[in-house]
């Protein structure tokens, strides 16, 4: 069934029961569309309603190929990327038969199936699938059914067709009919779900995006906290900018109205002088179509005049436009625009700017950073006494596998004020339209919400109008660049192209090159379910590792920092132990045991006194002989082959003799999120023996370490559904 986006979960639920009540029905979808669809008589089925709206309105009916093409703005009012559906072939009439089983199945899934399908799937898939249509009629079939097994692997075998089958997107289509197939009016062939692999091919890995240079990220990074900490002490000035922009011409018309109105506009010979605008077919029609109805006004009011002007919109000269718009110079901090295009222009750069401030500072995707949250987009939580700034977007994705309901990003305090920048700058543009649910919205038209692709325009010529002359690669950004993609090719010399993606996959590139984040971390944040779609964001950022230590450049300070974190982590551990405090892990446990059994304090009696020096930390890990890195917030490991940097798992840091547990934050947090999601798994009839025990070792283990710790806390208690389907611990029969 067609799934919306998590924040219309209402809307969704109102279309689903708008389909009940038609007429003499009480359930449209099951009393009429179900059994056409599985009749197969197309005489009936091309005569009904596609669906219906809220107000109970007919979406069209199912052979009209323009009102499939509409509708996917009745589903996704806000509109991130545009998905038409359309059961044309290449402009012309498909054959009957397969258009219809297309059609069949797209009605399945958007109202029939047990499935959830966002209005994208189903564009894809039927997208997909037409691609075999011709196939199919040169062999002098004219139905899906004929789809089998040997028809495919010939099709693969002899090159019979155009279509790619090393791509993901055409198994995915097919699979579609395997999986709808108890409704759909034909027979299909197909025994199981298709895989590349069933034909003896394998997946091509998606195109990458490239990274951004470092000395060209670097200087984004720059130049965006430049303008957003220069724009933020003047954000509640930033209204001014949208207001002048949306209110121009209203205050145009005004003046023009009143000038009219007045002497001033009257000629000697008792005609005019109009200053309207007519170099196009469109602006002529408006303008004499204007004339003619204020020469019919008798007497001329000014407010008469002003409803004329709103409902003819005649262009008035850009070159006259001046003598109707007062106050034109508006100053916002040390900025000053004069007229429209210069506001604007104004707009769309701080736009820009703010936006690749935000997207270089959570790794969010263009697709998130669009559907921003109008009210509380922003949180902020404390933990460990350190401010965490958060951003709230809504996600689209329902495809399982590729991303989970995660919509919270860490960000950094740049990135806390781009957002509030950008609420700044577009709040006055949603106050035009109130239903909007759009972020942002545009400075063009009626103000109306932007598309995403406009939205990729703003970033790339904020970030190619900032750095300019600067785009060009130079050498090391060549090394940098064939390191991130061996594949590309790129030369000194030319122009760097930018998109606002590259900036997500630089995100996960030089955080892992640098080992600034864990891939769990990365996995989290990117709101990944699947790993491997994590490691690829920040492929060859091992290789990255290697040079960038031959580089004394930033990436040489940058490893200098490292060194002085990790020995500040060990230097905070060790004075944690000689002060009798409290450290977890395994070998936090095995030092305290040690200081017991010595019977005298090693740190007092000077025998490892040096360790409590920063100095000989540093010299430590300079020289390899120590080495430390988080797994988790307040989990260290000192070993280099440490697997958790995957994937974490508390009940092997428990008594790891590789590991320091100063905090139980992380494992508390773990703890009520295992809790959380056993309990859903039983209220949802979900729990599996595998969740069961997995739920069962994160709360047992996470109250290890705070009993370690000697952290308060209250026993999560197990229930007793839980503890039935774990397997008794040597307990033999």
């Amino acid at each position: 069934m067609i799934k919306l986006p998590e924040y219309d979960i209402d809307r969704q639920n109102a279309i689903i029961n708008a389909q009940n009540n038609i007429g003499s029905y009480t359930n449209y979808l099951n009393d009429v569309l179900r059994p056409a669809i599985e009749s197969g008589d197309w005489d009936k089925f091309e005569t009904l309603d596609i669906g219906f709206s809220i107000t109970g309105k007919s979406l069209g009916k199912v052979d009209d190929n323009d009102a499939w093409r509409k509708l996917q703005p009745f589903f996704e009012p806000i509109i991130t990327k545009p998905y038409t559906l359309d059961f044309s072939f290449e402009n012309k009439v498909m054959e009957r038969n397969l258009r219809n089983e297309l059609m069949a199945l797209a009605l399945n899934m958007m109202w029939l199936s047990p499935k959830n399908y966002s209005f994208a799937s189903i564009h894809c898939t039927i997208n997909s699938l037409k691609k075999l249509i011709q196939p199919l009629l040169s062999e002098g079939y004219n139905s899906f059914e004929f789809l089998s097994f040997d028809r495919l692997e010939s099709w693969v075998q002899s090159d019979f067709t155009n279509i790619d089958f090393e791509r993901e997107q055409i198994y995915v289509a097919l699979n579609k009919l395997y999986s709808e197939k108890k409704v759909l009016p034909f027979n299909v062939a197909l025994s199981k779900k298709l895989t590349a692999s069933d034909f003896g091919l394998t997946i091509k890995e998606p195109e990458q995006y490239s990274v951004i240079p470092q000395r060209l990220y670097c200087l984004g990074l720059q130049k965006s906290e430049e303008l957003v900490n220069g724009l933020y002490p003047n954000r509640d000035q930033l209204g001014k900018l949208s207001d002048y922009i949306t209110t121009y011409f209203d205050k145009v018309y005004q003046e023009y109205a009143k000038y009219l109105a007045s002497d001033k506009s009257r000629l000697k010979n008792g005609k005019h002088k109009w200053y309207l605008g007519k170099t196009n077919k469109g602006d002529k029609e408006g303008a004499i179509a204007f004339q003619e109805a204020f020469l019919a006004l008798s007497p001329p009011s000014e407010t008469a005049i002003l409803e004329l002007i709103y409902k003819h919109k005649p262009k008035i000269k850009s070159d006259y436009i001046d003598e109707f718009h007062p106050d034109r110079t508006l100053k916002i901090g040390s900025r000053i625009v004069t007229g429209l295009a210069d506001a604007q222009s104004l707009f769309k750069q701080l736009n820009g700017g703010c936006l690749w401030a935000l997207m270089s500072r959570t790794g969010m995707r263009a697709d998130e950073i669009f559907h921003l949250h109008t009210a509380n987009g922003y949180s902020e939580e404390t933990i460990s006494k350190q401010t965490i700034h958060i951003i709230h977007a809504d996600l689209s994705k329902t495809t399982k596998g590729s991303q989970s309901k995660q919509d919270e990003f860490v960000t950094t305090e740049v990135g806390k004020k781009a957002y509030e920048i950008l609420q700044a700058l577009h709040e006055p543009l949603r106050k035009r339209h109130p239903d909007s649910q759009a972020f942002f919205h545009k400075v063009i038209g009626n103000f109306g919400a932007i598309t995403k692709d406009q939205l990729g325009k703003h970033i790339s010529a904020w970030f190619e109008n900032t750095l300019g002359k600067k785009l060009t690669l130079t050498n090391d950004d060549v090394i940098d660049l064939k390191v991130s993609d061996p594949n590309l090719s790129f030369h000194v010399g030319d122009d760097y192209e930018f998109t606002g993606h590259q900036l997500r996959r630089s995100f996960a590139y030089y955080l892992i090159g640098y080992e600034l984040f864990a891939f769990p971390q990365l996995k989290q944040q990117f709101s990944h379910v699947s790993m491997a779609m994590t490691r690829h964001y920040a492929k060859n950022a091992s290789k990255f590792q290697k040079i960038r230590k031959q580089k004394q450049n930033l990436a040489h300070t940058i490893d200098e920092e490292r060194i002085d974190q990790q020995a500040q982590v060990y230097l905070n551990i060790y004075k944690k132990l000689a002060n009798k405090e409290r450290v977890a892990g395994g070998k936090g446990k095995e030092f305290a045991k040690n200081m017991i059994k010595a019977k005298r304090n090693l740190f007092k009696d000077k025998v490892d006194n040096d360790m409590l020096s920063l100095n000989y930390w540093k010299k430590q890990i300079r020289e390899q002989k120590r080495h430390i890195h988080a797994v988790a917030p307040g989990i260290y490991c000192t070993s280099t082959g440490c697997t958790l940097r995957t994937q974490v798992n508390l009940w092997e840091c428990v008594d790891c003799k590789n590991d320091y547990i100063v905090d139980a934050v992380f494992a508390e947090a773990k703890r009520k999120e295992a809790e959380i999601h056993m309990l859903w798994d039983i209220e949802y009839d979900e729990l599996t023996p595998q969740s069961a025990s997995e739920a069962y070792i994160k709360i047992t283990a996470a109250e290890r370490i705070m009993k370690d710790l000697e952290f308060s806390y209250e026993p999560v208690e197990i229930p007793q559904e839980v503890q039935d389907l774990l397997i008794p611990y040597g307990v033999t029969e």
